[in-house]
């Protein structure tokens, strides 16, 4: 028996095993608690790197939007609830294609959405913008990107030698004061 859905014609009973067998797959998913946070994540987190449009930005190696979404239900279907993109990721079609995916495949209380940015250009530090603003406009962007109000974890991609840590704090600070970030974190950096 075939059935036709979305112009692909699937074997009914091949798709329903297939879906059985992501179901049973899910429910040995482990969990548990990132930190001392109130996040329940998968043990796995989908690094999102990869994803995003070829011609525009660092990587000529990621994936379309299509195969993304592919890759992203998939990993939804094994009980992945833990994503991690950057607004640098492809000059931001990394957060736009895992955004539309996510909210396309899932309820906004079921995953984690983690998203990076990096420190100030030269061209901001010369036009005299500030760290905290620095975050406050890569923070909206990336809202704006992934389609969505508020990020489970906002990082720091990297150390920033150009702006003091009180000023990244502090902006990090105003960013879950203002709802738009749960939790806040820094990543390759010295642990010391």
């Amino acid at each position: 028996m075939t059935l036709c859905q979305d112009g692909v014609t699937v074997n009914v009973l091949t798709r329903c095993q297939n879906i059985f067998v992501s179901q049973e797959r899910a429910k040995r998913m482990k969990y548990a608690k990132l930190g001392k946070s109130d996040l329940t994540v998968s043990r796995i987190c989908m690094g999102c790197m990869g994803f995003g449009n070829a011609a525009s930005g660092q990587h000529s190696w990621t994936v379309d939007e299509a195969q993304t979404r592919e890759i992203i239900r998939r990993g939804l279907d094994l009980g992945i609830n833990f994503y991690d993109t950057a607004i640098v990721y492809q000059n931001g079609t990394s957060e736009q294609y895992v955004g539309k995916a996510l909210r396309d495949f899932a309820k906004r209380d079921d995953y984690v959405i983690a998203t990076k940015f990096t420190p100030r250009t030269q061209d901001e530090i010369d036009a005299g913008v500030s760290g905290q603003k620095h975050i406050e406009n890569y923070l909206n962007q990336s809202l704006k990107n992934l389609g969505m109000d508020y990020v489970d974890l906002y990082i720091c991609h990297m150390w920033d030698y150009h702006t003091p840590m009180e000023e990244i704090m502090e902006g990090l600070h105003n960013a879950v004061k203002a709802g738009k970030a749960r939790y806040i974190g820094i990543s390759n950096c010295f642990a010391w």
